[in-house]
């Protein structure tokens, strides 16, 4: 009878809703990051609602961990993250590298108390905040950047600019590249970067989605999550979805 009972749930057991399966994990991992270089940072409850599964369980961007990795062997004192959004990379590599600062540039004000958000209840160095990465403001940068993360969709041309921006000559940096937007963008910044760094090509690790799936069994919980390849997309000029992969240009200054 009890196998049974349990075969008649397994059949007609629902599977939680996306945003239902990120709270169930969030209870059983005791509202933390579960795993990655991110692992044990505090979410902050504004932030349940709309927080993806794959940055609950430390998962998002899977492929960038190594990356990260090799940051923790730098002196990274000096960290700008261009495109602050929900405050998960702000967040993430304050908590992972305490850099001495943090400077988050976000467009979109809605947003700003989400960065924020991560601050206090992870014990952080608060950040110097910023609205737009404006060209005045890049061009008079004087402090030293360790470290640069750009997520601004369809900015990469504009935000690099290493013979404009010369401060970024000598910064390591980080960057999604969208090249639906403008398919030459890879080549273009591998040329302005290619005698100053080291360049390394990333691309999504499709094996995300069975990492997620085996932490969820584990964990015993039937959800359900947008993976690859529903989880990235854009709109192009007519407004229409389409979706998109995820490719990373890592450039490491020459030593």
């Amino acid at each position: 009878m009890k196998i049974l009972t349990k075969i008649k749930d397994n059949i007609f057991s629902k599977s939680l809703s996306e945003n239902a399966t990120t709270i169930t994990v969030l209870e059983k991992t005791g509202n933390q990051i579960y795993t990655g270089p991110f692992a044990g940072l505090v979410i902050p409850d504004i932030l349940k609602p709309s927080l993806k599964l794959a940055e609950a369980l430390g998962l998002y961007e899977y492929a960038l961990h190594r990356f990260f990795s090799d940051l923790i062997n730098k002196d990274i004192k000096n960290i700008m993250v261009i495109g602050g959004h929900k405050g998960y990379y702000p967040a993430g590599l304050s908590n992972l590298l305490r850099p001495e600062n943090m400077y988050v540039f976000e467009m979109d004000s809605n947003f700003q108390p989400l960065i924020d958000s991560w601050v206090e209840v992870n014990n952080l160095e608060p950040y110097h905040t910023f609205g737009e990465a404006s060209e005045e403001i890049l061009l008079r940068w004087n402090n030293k950047i360790d470290f640069l993360l750009i997520d601004c969709e369809g900015a990469e041309d504009f935000l690099l600019q290493p013979q404009k921006f010369v401060w970024q000559k000598n910064t390591d940096i980080l960057v999604e590249i969208h090249h639906f937007y403008d398919n030459k963008i890879l080549g273009n910044l591998i040329n302005r970067f290619k005698n100053t760094h080291d360049l390394s090509i990333i691309y999504d690790d499709i094996l995300e989605n069975k990492k997620i799936e085996n932490v969820l069994e584990g964990l015993e919980i039937k959800g359900t999550f947008r993976g690859h390849p529903k989880h990235r997309w854009i709109f192009d000029k007519n407004k229409n979805k389409i979706i998109t992969a995820g490719i990373f240009l890592y450039m490491s200054v020459k030593r």
